[in-house]
C-alpha cells in the first residue's frame, strides 16, 4: 500500500495476499502509513531474501525466452515484446503518472504487441504490474466480444514449485484490469513455475474469488482509514494469523495462552471461550474445557506451569521428564553410534546448459550439499569425537555422497552390530528416502536401515517424554539444558547455512578459492555443532532417566518420527 499525493490509499495484488494471510497485520501496516503507529519490523530472513533474488532471475529468464521467440518490439509492425517502464518511487505517488502508465499499457495492447512485459495498471485504487501479457488468437465466438481477433493471456513467473491460491488471485487481478480497459482476456491464465512447468487455470473460476477478496480488502482499508484509532488487538472484525511479525509482539505482551508449547489455534479459541487467556491462567486453571480432552488439558496445564515459572526466573531452564520409560526404550549406547545431520538447499538448481535456449526449462530443485556425521573416535565413554563430512556440490556428487554415507553406516554395522544413527526431527529419514528415489539407487539399503530401526529420531523421543520451560522443542531451544551458550560462529541457523552455501558457490564460480573454502568451513562448523548437540541430547536423556532408575534396553521400538 501507499498513498497518493492527494491522500488516496492505493493497494496492489501483494496487499490482497497480505490480507488473506493476516488482516491484523495489513491494518497495522495501514496504521504506519497513516502515521498512527510505528512500522512493524520484519525479522531478517536470509532464505526468503535469496528466494526473492532467484525469483527475479527466473522472471528474467522467462523474458529472455519470450524475446527469443517474438523478438524485440517493432513499432512499425506492431509486433514483438514491449517492456513497460516502471515509474520511480516518487512518481508512483502521483496519480497522473500512474494513469499515464496505465494508458500506455492499454495503447500497446490495442496495437497488438505479441507480449507486454511489466504491464502497468491503475484504476484509481488498485495498481499492479503483470509479468507478461501474451497475445493469442481468439477462439470463434470468444467471450463478450465475439468479433475480437485476439486476446491476451496473463502469465506470471513464480519461483514456487506449485500453484498457490494467492498467485492465482493475482493473475485474476490483472485480467480484471484488462476487462475494465476493454481488452479481452484469454479464457485461461498461466503460472510459469520455478521448475519450468506451466500451469493453466480457468479465468472464469478465479474472477469471482478475486472480486470478493478485492471488495473485502477495499472495505477494510476505507473503513479503517476513516476510524480515529489504530487497529486493536482482539477486534473480532479482523482475522489475525497469530504467527506473523505483527501478531507475535501482541501475543508476547499479553503472555497469550497460544505461547504454551503444543497449544493449537483451535485449542486457544476453546480456552479463550472458557476464560483462560494467558499462560499463567492456564497453569492455574482447574476443571474441564469444552472440546479439549482431559488428558490433553492436563498435559497443556503442566506445560504452562513450566513456562509460567520459567518466565519469572529465566536464568534456569526448567524441565520435566514425565515419561522416563520412553527413554528406556532407546537403544543402549554403542561405540559405533553416529549423530547425523543434513544441510540442504531447497532452492539449488543445476546451472543452465550454456548451449540451451533461453527461457524456462524443466529442472529438479534441491541439493543435499552436506551429510554431516559425528562419531566416536574411541570408546563411547571417553568423550572423544570426530566429524566426518560428506560434501556434494552438484547432482552427481550428491549421488556419490549418498552412497558413501550408506557404505559408511553399513561398515559400522558390521563392526558394531548395536550401532544406531541418531538425528533430530524427521528430515533425515525423509531426505534419505527422497535421495534413493531421485538417484534410483540404494532404495533397498535405506529400507533395511529403517526396517532394522537403525535411525533414531530424538525429536520424537523428546515429544513423547519431555517438557521444558522453553516453549519450543527445537534443538537450539532444548540444548540450553545440556550445552548452554555453545553456539558461536557466522552460521547459527539452517537458513544462514543455506545462504552461506549459495554465497560460497558464487565465490567458487568467481575463482575466489579462499572465500569458497572459508565459507565451507563455517557451514561444516555449524553442522558439526548440530551433530554434537544431538549426541549431547542423547546422553542427557539417558542420564536423566538413570536418575530415576530407568536404563535403555532397546527392547521396544522408540517413538516413530513425526510426519
Amino acid at each position: 500500500m501507499f498513498r497518493l499525493d492527494d491522500g488516496t490509499v492505493v493497494y496492489s495484488a501483494s496487499d490482497l495476499t497480505a490480507a488473506s494471510a493476516c488482516e491484523f497485520a495489513l491494518l497495522t501496516s495501514l496504521d504506519a502509513l497513516l502515521g498512527r503507529a510505528e512500522p512493524v519490523v520484519e525479522p531478517v530472513d536470509a532464505l526468503r531474501e535469496r528466494a526473492g533474488r532467484l525469483g527475479a532471475v527466473h522472471e528474467a529468464k522467462v523474458l529472455a525466452g519470450m524475446l527469443d521467440r517474438f523478438g524485440p518490439w517493432d513499432p512499425t509492425s506492431g509486433t514483438g515484446v514491449v517492456a513497460i517502464a516502471r515509474p520511480d518511487r516518487r512518481a508512483r505517488r502521483d496519480r497522473a503518472g500512474l494513469e499515464a502508465v496505465h494508458a500506455h499499457t492499454v495503447e500497446v495492447l490495442r496495437t497488438g504487441a505479441d507480449v507486454v512485459a511489466q504491464a502497468g495498471f491503475f484504476d484509481g485504487r488498485f495498481t499492479g504490474w503483470a509479468d507478461f501479457l501474451v497475445r493469442e488468437a481468439a477462439p470463434a465466438g470468444h467471450g463478450t466480444h465475439a468479433a475480437t481477433s485476439r486476446v491476451y493471456a496473463v502469465h506470471d513467473a513464480k519461483l514456487a514449485r506449485q500453484a498457490k491460491v494467492t498467485a492465482l488471485v493475482q493473475l485474476a487481478a490483472y485480467a480484471d484490469q484488462m476487462v475494465s480497459a476493454g481488452i479481452e482476456p484469454a479464457d485461461d491464465v498461466h503460472l510459469i513455475l520455478g521448475d519450468g512447468s506451466v500451469t493453466d487455470h480457468h479465468l472464469i473460476e478465479l474472477l469471482p474469488v478475486y472480486r470478493e477478496r478485492r471488495d473485502r480488502l477495499q472495505s477494510l482499508i476505507d473503513d479503517h482509514a476513516a476510524a480515529d484509532h489504530p487497529v486493536r488487538w482482539g477486534d473480532d472484525r479482523y482475522r489475525a494469523c497469530l504467527r506473523c511479525a505483527a501478531c507475535a509482539p501482541q501475543l508476547a505482551a499479553r503472555h497469550d495462552v497460544l505461547l504454551v508449547a503444543r497449544v493449537r489455534t483451535t485449542q486457544r479459541a476453546r480456552l479463550l471461550a472458557a476464560g483462560i487467556r494467558t499462560v499463567d491462567e492456564l497453569a492455574a486453571s482447574t476443571g474441564d474445557v469444552e472440546g479439549i480432552p482431559p488428558e490433553t488439558l492436563d498435559a497443556l496445564r503442566a506445560q504452562a506451569d513450566l513456562q509460567s515459572r520459567q518466565s519469572r526466573d529465566p536464568s534456569t531452564v526448567l524441565f520435566e521428564l514425565f515419561a522416563p520409560e520412553v527413554v528406556g526404550r532407546m537403544p543402549p549406547p554403542d561405540d559405533g553410534d553416529v549423530f547425523f545431520d543434513f544441510e540442504g538447499d531447497p532452492l539449488w538448481a543445476a546451472p543452465a546448459d550454456a548451449g540451451a535456449p533461453a527461457g524456462p526449462t524443466q529442472v529438479e530443485w534441491g541439493l543435499e550439499y552436506l551429510f554431516g556425521v559425528v562419531e566416536h573416535a574411541g570408546p563411547a565413554g571417553d568423550g572423544v569425537t570426530a566429524f566426518r563430512p560428506f560434501w556434494a556440490h552438484d547432482r552427481a556428487q550428491e549421488r556419490v555422497a549418498f552412497l558413501a554415507f550408506l557404505d559408511h553406516v553399513e561398515e559400522l554395522r558390521v563392526r558394531h552390530p548395536g550401532m544406531h544413527v541418531y538425528h533430530y526431527a524427521p528430515y533425515e529419514r525423509t531426505a534419505l528416502l527422497a535421495l534413493a528415489r531421485r538417484h534410483d539407487v540404494g532404495q533397498e539399503r535405506v529400507d533395511r536401515l529403517l526396517h532394522d530401526g537403525v535411525l533414531v529420531d530424538l525429536y520424537a523421543v523428546v515429544r513423547a517424554c519431555l517438557r521444558t520451560g522453553q516453549g519450543s522443542a527445537s534443538l537450539k531451544k532444548i540444548e540450553a539444558l545440556y550445552r548452554p551458550g555453545s553456539r558461536t560462529g557466522d552460521v547459527v541457523t539452517a537458513g544462514e547455512s543455506v545462504v552461506a552455501y549459495a554465497v560460497a558457490c558464487e565465490a567458487r564460480d568467481a575463482g575466489l578459492v579462499d572465500e569458497w573454502e572459508s565459507r565451507l568451513e563455517q557451514i561444516a562448523a555449524y553442522n558439526e555443532a548440530d551433530c554434537l548437540s544431538t549426541l549431547g541430547l542423547r546422553d542427557w536423556l539417558l542420564a536423566r532417566a538413570a536418575e530415576v532408575g530407568v536404563a535403555p534396553t532397546g527392547g521396544v521400538d522408540v517413538p516413530a518420527s513425526a510426519s
